[in-house]
C-alpha cells in the first residue's frame, strides 16, 4: 500500500484534498468517487514525505476520424446510460473503453481526464472541434442548463441516426450504377485500347481497302491508344486541382452554385442540404437553444455555401426582428412548401415540429429521387455499353463480310 495525495471537489464545488492509502493511483480515484468526490489532482507520496509524480496522465491522442456510426451509436449508448442512473464519467469512460476506433478511445479518454479536472461535459466536448461539431456541442450545453441532458442527447442520436439512413440509401442507390459505370470504361478501353488493334494488325496484312466505317473506329483506337497517358495524366491533375479548389472559399462556393444549377442532379443536391437544415434547425430548436444561435450553427451545417450564405442573410433578418418565415419566404431557394409550413408552426408555436416534418418530407422526396434516377441510368448505361460494343464488333466484321465477298 503507498501514500497518495489527492485534490479533488465535493457535488458542491467546494476544494476537498488529503491523503489516502491505496494500492493505485486508479484505487485511489475509486474510493473519492464512493464519497462522491471528484477528483482533480492525485499524487505518490515519497518516503520522504514529497509528491513525486502526477499519476493521472492524458493519454497521446492519435491521428484519426470518427465516423457517422460511430458517432451515432456513442450518443445512443451514453443517453442509455445516463438514463439508467450512471454518472457521465463513468459513462464515458466506459465507452472508451469498448469503442474499437482507437482514435476516438484516446479522445474520450482525454474527455473523462478534462471532467475529473473541473470541466463540464460540453466544455470538453469542445475542445475536439474536429470531433463534436458546433451543433453537437450547443446541445450538450443547452442539455446541461435545463437538466435535460438525456433527452437532448436522444435527439442528437436520433439526428445523428437520420443522417446515416440518408447516407446510405444514397450509396446504395448509386452503387450498382457506379459498378455499371465503372464495367463499362473497363469493357469500352479494352475494346479500343487492346482489341481493335489486333484487328488492325490483321486487316493491314490483307491489302485491302477497309470500309469507311472501319477506318473511323480504327483512327479512333490509334487516336486512344497514342493519347492515353496524357489522358490519364490529364485526369489525376484535375481531381488534385478540383481536390485544391474545393478547399478554397471561392472555389467552394462556385462548384457549390453549379452543384445546385445541375439538370435532375441540382435539385436533388437542394433537397437533400434543405433536409439537413431543417433537421439540425429542429433538435437546436427543441433543445431550447434560441432561433439566432441555432441559424448561426446551421448555417455552417448544411454542406452547401451558396445555401450558407441564405441562411447567414435569414439570421441577419431575424435579429432586426424579423420572423423565419417571412425572412426564407425572400429567397427562391427555399421550397413555397417549406417556407409556408415554417410560417404555421410560427403562428402555431409549434416551429421545431414543423420543421421535424419538413426535414421527413425532403428524406422521403431524396429517396424517391434516387430510387427514380437509379431505375433510369440502370438501362441506359447497359444500352450505352451494348451500342459501343455493338459499333465495335460491325466495324470488325464489315471487311470480313467485304473480303468473302471477293473471295466468291
Amino acid at each position: 500500500m503507498s501514500k497518495y495525495f489527492y485534490v479533488a471537489r465535493d457535488s458542491a464545488g467546494n476544494r476537498r484534498e488529503g491523503m489516502v492509502e491505496a494500492e493505485s493511483n486508479t484505487a485511489v480515484i475509486s474510493v473519492l468517487r464512493r464519497q462522491q468526490l471528484l477528483p482533480v489532482e492525485v499524487r505518490l507520496v515519497s518516503e520522504k514525505g514529497t509528491l513525486v509524480a502526477i499519476t493521472e496522465k492524458k493519454k497521446k491522442s492519435f491521428r484519426g476520424k470518427v465516423s457517422l456510426p460511430d458517432m451515432a451509436l456513442f450518443s445512443r449508448q451514453l443517453s442509455t446510460m445516463l438514463e439508467a442512473g450512471i454518472p457521465i464519467l463513468d459513462a464515458v469512460g466506459d465507452l472508451a473503453s469498448q469503442t474499437p476506433n482507437r482514435f476516438f478511445s484516446n479522445v474520450l479518454s482525454d474527455i473523462c481526464s478534462e471532467i475529473r479536472e473541473g470541466s463540464s461535459f460540453s466544455q470538453a466536448l469542445s475542445k475536439y472541434p474536429k470531433v463534436f461539431s458546433s451543433l453537437y456541442v450547443a446541445l450538450v450545453v443547452s442539455g446541461e442548463e435545463s437538466g435535460n441532458l438525456v433527452e437532448v442527447l436522444k435527439d442528437l442520436s436520433s439526428e445523428l441516426e437520420d443522417q446515416l439512413t440518408l447516407l446510405r440509401k444514397v450509396r446504395q442507390a448509386v452503387s450498382y450504377p457506379a459498378v455499371i459505370l465503372a464495367f463499362f470504361a473497363a469493357v469500352v478501353s479494352f475494346v479500343f485500347l487492346y482489341l481493335v488493334p489486333k484487328f488492325q494488325e490483321i486487316f493491314e496484312s490483307f491489302g485491302a481497302q477497309l470500309p469507311l466505317f472501319t477506318r473511323i473506329i480504327l483512327q479512333i483506337s490509334r487516336f486512344s491508344l497514342k493519347f492515353f497517358p496524357f489522358l490519364l495524366l490529364g485526369l489525376i491533375l484535375l481531381a488534385i486541382f478540383f481536390s485544391w479548389y474545393r478547399k478554397t472559399p471561392d472555389g467552394c462556393r462556385r462548384i457549390d452554385s453549379m452543384k445546385l444549377r445541375m439538370p435532375v442532379l441540382g435539385n436533388l443536391f437542394l433537397k437533400v442540404s434543405l433536409a439537413r437544415f431543417s433537421r439540425s434547425l429542429a433538435t437546436l430548436l427543441q433543445g431550447g437553444v434560441s432561433i439566432i444561435a441555432a441559424l448561426d450553427i446551421v448555417a455552417k451545417t448544411t454542406g452547401n455555401a451558396i445555401l450558407q450564405q441564405y441562411i447567414e442573410r435569414i439570421r441577419a433578418g431575424v435579429i432586426k426582428g424579423e420572423l423565419l418565415g417571412s425572412e426564407m419566404r425572400k429567397y427562391r431557394i427555399f421550397p413555397s412548401m417549406m417556407v409556408r409550413m415554417v410560417v404555421v408552426g410560427e403562428e402555431t408555436g409549434k416551429t421545431d415540429d414543423m420543421l421535424t416534418r419538413v426535414s421527413k418530407f425532403f428524406r422521403d422526396e431524396v429517396d424517391l429521387t434516387l430510387n427514380i434516377l437509379s431505375s433510369i441510368l440502370e438501362p441506359i448505361l447497359i444500352i450505352g455499353l451494348g451500342v459501343i460494343v455493338g459499333t465495335v464488333v460491325l466495324a470488325i466484321y464489315l471487311p470480313i463480310f467485304k473480303l468473302a465477298a471477293t473471295v466468291r
